[in-house]
């Protein structure tokens, strides 16, 4: 679903005004006007087309690196706009993506989520901040980086490219970017501000929320922040698949602690340049993976896991210049950024593992597990980019560098106790085995770029954009104790191109088609962790020679947007070769590894054995629909979105594609708001079909089973303007979240089980000024 708004926040006109769309005809900046303030990395330039206004209308920066309307560009891409996330009332930026089309969500509660796009996930999708990598080189495959280190207060628009974007954006771009735009104030803004405050029956989470923002003369300054607490929510009784919970049961671990601080500090140069610095500080305690422990649903663990966040905390300081130029020759706009970032994260896992008895009749034996691993990331970066028309604006080109290194130091601590049962006397002996050898060697990342696009007008109707990129990575293994980090470098280099073309059938209906390559560099914990994993009951080897994925997309689809509908339909093939997938290690090569590798397999518990391994091709193909109606006098919208996506393996390789993912999600919406109205009410249905799991041959059959079961979700959502006096507006939204009490859990979750939570209802109180 393409987002569209509730109420034109800057005019105070209703959302029945339909939004005027730019035109196919570009035209050089008005040296009159001053700089975007929404989008500041933006040139001025206008993008202008024949075609009717549109209350589907959208821009998107995210997608070309300039200021377009998404109508007119091939890069398939939804935004999500600032009233659209007030409106949802979301616990962070990735819980939106269950509504869009090609989206998911991983992993649960208010601090975890991480996105999903065409099924890649984690360091397969980069996420940025106002163009800026959030992504580092020390998270899991398919962990990412959390969406919630950015406070969703903060955001003015969510933009998610489906597909390869490494040409603007380096490594990490397969399957797509989530970048959150930020609202910054502009030179004439007066004193505004807002109170936030909303409770949430999933876990009673209760959150509160400020910002002030405005300017003072040249200067223009902006300060918010919010605190939250919420406790582990409760899933329903139900059926879910093989899976049977025969009674309302807390899903551990889903709770959190947090806070957070942001601000923006600008100086107006002039009507043409700014420069501003940007800090940003989150702070999070007891956050945790979920678990729900066998017994509920009656299965008997061998292997109990919980794996927790006692503590991060994320720092980042940004400072940027925009500048718009009259004459000069490089450039009409350009955009200078600097940033620091330091992330800290403290990761417990609480493991016990029923090892059976030690001989006849005893009673089993288990063995106790606690480790904690203490991760700290500094991050130094930059990004320069300028746009530049010429020939008349037939020719557009964006062009720059970026740069950035991750210091990546590592310490861990384990403590294993062995619990030997006996029947009789001593009846039980303990046996302490304590190691505080890094399962990972301290390292430093460092990445380099240098990337030019064009995007040329051929003809009246027939816009083709064109890209290229060259990047280098290094990773050097730092000294570290009591480990050997010989031979453990890496270097990589990658030239990755996209063309993209539309084509204006009517003025109403466009046709795209775009190619694109991209690349993802193996990280840190990919390529040199060796220990047990962090999910608890596995052990993996590390694999020094694993080398950098690399992707091919097509995407076909057609556009469609009247005055009041819009359809997007659009077909995508993503083919990754050496795709760098987790191997379960048959027992044969179990047995093959070197003796003192198969003794700490056997003293760590491990029910199997992994290496991350470069696959021969991974082929991810699909269809995405989008549509919208408006009925204008009644002011009611209708719409959503249906995708289907299908993950094969290719070649010689017995390794399947490495994540759950659904075969078919379809959403559907209703929301009526009279025009003038202060009131509005909204229906939303969301489905996934049932998809197999994705099972290695020698990975143990999940609980669930090897379907993963379908299910549908409905919401209910009103929302009124209860009190506006004195330039003070009081606006009240409720919302009500699996009205059937469904027990369920996204695909993601669904073989690590992790329910989501039952019938809920979330309300928000918003006093803005």
């Amino acid at each position: 679903m393409l987002a569209f708004p509730l109420m034109a926040e800057t005019s105070g006109a209703t959302a029945d005004a339909p939004k005027e769309p730019p035109t196919t005809k570009t035209i050089a900046p008005d040296p009159s006007k001053p700089v975007d303030p929404d989008h500041p990395s933006v040139d001025d330039q206008k993008t202008v087309t024949a075609a009717t206004p549109s209350f589907f209308a959208e821009t998107t920066v995210t997608a070309t690196g300039s200021k377009r309307d998404v109508f007119e560009v091939a890069t398939p891409v939804t935004v999500i706009r600032h009233d659209e996330i007030q409106r949802k009332v979301p616990q962070n930026a990735a819980e939106l993506l269950r509504y869009q089309p090609g989206t998911d969500v991983a992993d649960v509660g208010p601090n975890q989520m991480r996105p999903i796009i065409r099924a890649q996930r984690g360091l397969r999708v980069l996420f940025l901040e106002n163009g800026l990598r959030m992504n580092n080189a020390r998270r899991q495959t398919d962990f990412g980086e959390i969406s919630g280190l950015v406070d969703i207060d903060s955001v003015e628009t969510i933009e998610v490219v489906r597909g390869p974007a490494s040409v603007l954006y380096g490594s990490d771009a397969i399957g797509g970017v989530l970048n959150l735009v930020s609202r910054e104030p502009s030179s004439g803004d007066h004193l505004r501000g807002f109170l936030d405050l909303s409770y949430a029956s999933a876990g009673e989470r209760r959150r509160a929320g400020a910002s002030i923002s405005g300017s003072a003369g040249k200067f223009l300054y902006q300060l918010g922040g919010s605190t939250r607490e919420a406790d582990d929510y409760v899933a329903p009784a139900g059926t879910f698949g093989d899976i049977r919970l025969s009674r309302n049961s807390r899903v551990l671990d889903t709770g959190v602690a947090d806070s957070s601080i942001w601000g923006s500090f600008g100086y107006a140069i002039t009507d043409r340049n700014t420069l501003r610095l940007r800090v940003n500080h989150y702070d999070a305690r007891d956050a945790g993976f979920g678990y729900l422990p066998g017994d509920r649903y009656g299965v008997d663990e061998q292997v109990k896991i919980r794996i927790l966040y006692p503590s991060q905390k994320f720092d980042r300081y940004s400072l940027s210049y925009t500048g718009n130029y009259d004459r000069s020759l490089l450039a009409s706009s350009a955009n200078v950024q600097l940033y620091y970032q330091k992330n800290d994260r403290v990761l417990v896992n609480d493991i016990n593992i029923n090892i059976g008895p030690i001989g006849p009749s005893f009673p089993n034996s288990f063995v106790k597990v606690d480790t904690r691993n203490v991760t700290g990331i500094e991050t130094t970066g930059f990004r320069v980019d300028a746009v530049k028309p010429l020939f008349d604006g037939r020719h557009t080109l964006t062009y720059g560098v970026e740069g950035f290194r991750d210091r990546i130091s590592n310490t861990d601590f384990s403590d294993t106790v062995a619990h030997l049962i006996f029947p009789g006397p001593p009846f039980e002996v303990m046996q302490e085995q304590i190691s505080n050898v890094a399962n990972s060697p301290n390292a430093t990342n460092s990445s380099s770029g240098v990337f030019l696009q064009d995007e040329m007008t051929l003809a009246s109707r027939l816009r083709l954009t064109a890209g290229l990129r060259y990047q280098r990575v290094e990773t050097k293994a730092e000294p570290t104790p009591q480990l050997d980090i010989t031979g453990l470098d890496f270097s990589d280099s990658n030239t990755v191109g996209a063309l993209m073309a539309t084509y204006q059938i009517t003025d109403s209906l466009n046709a795209l088609v775009s190619y694109g390559t991209a690349f993802r560099a193996p990280n840190v914990i990919e390529r040199l962790f060796n220990g047990p994993t962090p999910e608890g009951n596995g052990f993996q080897i590390l694999n020094p020679g694993l080398s950098s994925e690399k992707s091919s997309n097509w995407d076909l689809g057609v556009k469609y947007r009247g005055r009041n509908a819009f359809l997007e339909l659009v077909g995508f093939r993503n083919v990754i070769r050496q795709g760098i997938i987790q191997d379960f290690l048959s027992p044969s090569e179990i047995g093959q590894l070197p003796a003192d590798i198969q003794s700490k397999i056997a003293a760590s518990g491990a029910q199997f054995v992994v290496q991350q391994v470069n696959a021969d091709r991974l082929r991810y193909q699909g269809v995405e629909l989008a549509v919208g109606y408006h009925v204008t006098p009644v002011g009611l919208t209708v719409g959503g979105n249906y995708t289907h996506i299908n993950a094969t393996r290719l070649g010689s390789t017995t390794i399947l594609p490495p994540d759950d993912v659904y075969s078919d999600k379809a959403f559907a919406y209703a929301r009526y708001q009279q025009p003038g109205s202060r009131f509005w009410t909204e229906y939303d249905v969301r489905h996934n079909g049932s998809a197999k799991a994705n099972i290695d041959p020698d990975q143990p059959v999940p609980p669930v089973g090897r379907t993963l079961p379908s299910f549908t979700i409905h919401s209910l959502g009103v929302g009124a303007r209860v009190w506006e006096s004195s330039g003070m507006t009081h606006d009240l939204t409720v919302w009500g979240e699996n009205l059937t009490n469904e027990l369920y859990a996204e695909f993601s979750n669904a073989s690590f089980f992790r329910p989501e939570p039952g019938r809920r209802i979330r309300v928000a109180y918003r006093l803005s000024f």
